[in-house]
């Protein structure tokens, strides 16, 4: 491979990994020579233009890459965009004209995305995906489903997990052993627990200096606490367009108002932290760190749970931390936890490229989809740039020193559990089984409204200063600077204000475009 750029694949092997697919087994390309007599089709070469969230690209024909060319045959040239300014670049890339074979977007959504999708710039992927059957039974569904663009496949999704990304209630399992406490399942449940972790002097030390829990809290929205009103609502969208219903802030809802008075009374109680309000996210997990809190809302992130536990175990060898599964939305008595779009970007394929190769590049990812794929772009070989400790696979120097998690960006590693197993010397391994059981329950009764697209010009112009001044007699409220009564006025004045009025309207016709009415 060239520096910045990879892979390509032949027809045989292609040929090969959809046929071999079609079994009982995943495809998995030979990686030998043709059989005697025959001669190996050229490898087929492509460019491909992708993000890269390190500071380098990775080396030049690193051994992941060639391996990867290797077992599909193909010359691939991959062209790394540093985040920083991939949006613009990506942008002048579509005002020229001058597309590669196949360009990452990170927002299919993006209106510059859907005026090139309109003046066919881009393949439809829709009728060739049945002939690739890892791309499909590899990849989340939803990953596909909330991607579509009139109902087509348009770009072949960079699969993100579907649970476990978005902050939920994570506490500490000790204290609640020594409470003679179980895990909550409802917010009255959750505020018992987290009003004991407050008053019953959860680490044994004689005195009151412990919170229930804290979190950070960001300019027009709650951020980490967001999950408090999530789970009132039953749903996450802070303005939400529905078929047969119209388009509503979130913030106007009789559900919200219940949201902010349950934190009004854990912050009036001593039970949230009094700071919370000025806290940064790492300020929070410093407090879990240092034994402050017994509860804060986190990812199911293994890595960042096992630094945690690490820490409180210096002082406190039984530490342990346990992730709530779901909370029951009051209004409905239904299980809630946020479920996720299971995305993050699609690989857009230009016309340009004839159909012959537009097949032998899904075939590419095809394999990418495949167990094998999957190992190789995202650990590398084995015994060179990974091994397997304890049941985990912990890369090695060498899998940093050629900056392969790039890759990742390419063949992405797909798996509901890879937030919950990933390395961690400090998580203990006995979670694992249990943290699954946490996301299979989360993909079971997770709720996901695909917003995704509609969009508002007057949201953009005036949507932050609205969103602050909810915010902010959000945060007045619920540290009791003002009445309910005062959220309750402001509600009023705004469902009643021109320019929320047009957000709303707008999006609703947005939504309609894109999702229909039916």
């Amino acid at each position: 491979m060239k520096k910045n750029l990879v892979m390509i694949l032949s027809t045989t092997l292609l040929l090969t990994s959809v046929l071999a697919a079609c079994g009982t087994k995943e495809a998995t390309p030979s990686t030998s020579a043709s059989p005697a007599g025959t001669k190996q089709a050229a490898p087929t070469e492509f460019n491909i233009t992708t993000i890269n969230y390190n500071p380098e690209a990775p080396a030049n024909d690193n051994a992941i890459e060639l391996e990867m060319e290797k077992r599909t045959n193909t010359k691939v040239n991959i062209s790394f965009l540093p985040s920083n300014n991939y949006g613009d670049k990506f942008k002048v890339m579509l005002a020229s004209g001058e597309i590669p074979d196949v360009l990452l977007t990170t927002f299919i959504f993006d209106s510059a995305v859907l005026n090139a999708i309109k003046d066919g710039a881009f393949w439809d992927l829709t009728p060739f995906l049945k002939d690739y059957p890892n791309l499909q039974k590899n990849y989340p569904k939803e990953s596909y489903d909330n991607t579509k663009v009139n109902g087509k496949v348009y770009g072949l999704p960079r699969p993100r997990p579907v649970a476990g990304g978005v902050p939920f209630p994570a506490l500490r399992q000790d204290w609640l052993d020594k409470l003679g406490l179980k895990v909550p399942q409802t917010m009255d449940e959750l505020y018992t627990v987290l009003k004991a972790f407050t008053e019953q002097d959860p680490d044994g030390n004689g005195k009151k200096d412990t919170y229930g829990f804290t979190g950070a809290v960001a300019e027009g929205w709650m951020d980490q606490l967001n999950f408090v009103e999530n789970t009132f609502n039953g749903y996450e969208n802070m303005i939400l367009s529905q078929k047969g219903k119209p388009t509503m802030y979130r913030d106007f809802t009789p559900a919200t108002r219940e949201a902010i008075l349950w934190m009004q009374r854990v912050y009036k109680e001593g039970i949230l932290a009094p700071d919370f309000a000025i806290m940064k996210g790492s300020q929070v997990s410093d407090m879990m760190k240092q034994g402050k809190v017994g509860m804060i809302p986190t990812a199911t992130d293994a890595s960042k749970m096992g630094d945690m536990i690490g820490a409180l175990r210096k002082t406190t060898p039984n530490a342990g931390i346990v992730h709530v599964s779901t909370l029951t939305t009051p209004s409905t008595g239904q299980k809630y936890a946020t479920k996720e779009g299971g995305f993050f970007g699609n690989y857009l394929i230009s016309k340009k490229v004839p159909e012959a190769k537009l097949k032998q590049i899904l075939a590419f990812f095809d394999y990418g989809a495949t167990p094998e794929g999957m190992e190789l772009a995202n650990f590398g070989i084995k015994g060179v740039h990974f091994n397997d400790v304890d049941g985990k696979k912990v890369t090695t120097e060498e899998y940093k020193k050629i900056a392969a998690t790039s890759l990742t960006n390419i063949w992405t590693l797909v798996d509901p559990y890879s937030r919950v197993q990933q390395a961690s010397v400090d998580y203990p391994k006995e979670y694992l089984e249990r943290d699954k059981k946490v996301v299979d329950e989360r993909i079971k009764y997770g709720v996901f409204l695909n917003n995704n697209g509609v969009t508002s010009e007057t949201d953009t112009k005036f949507g932050p200063e609205i969103s602050k001044k909810l915010q902010d007699m959000k945060i007045k409220v619920i540290m009791g600077k003002e009445t309910i009564e005062a959220w309750d006025k402001l509600v009023a004045q705004m469902k009643t204000d021109p320019n929320v009025i047009k957000i709303q309207n707008e999006r609703e016709a947005s939504y309609k475009q894109l999702f229909g009415t039916k």
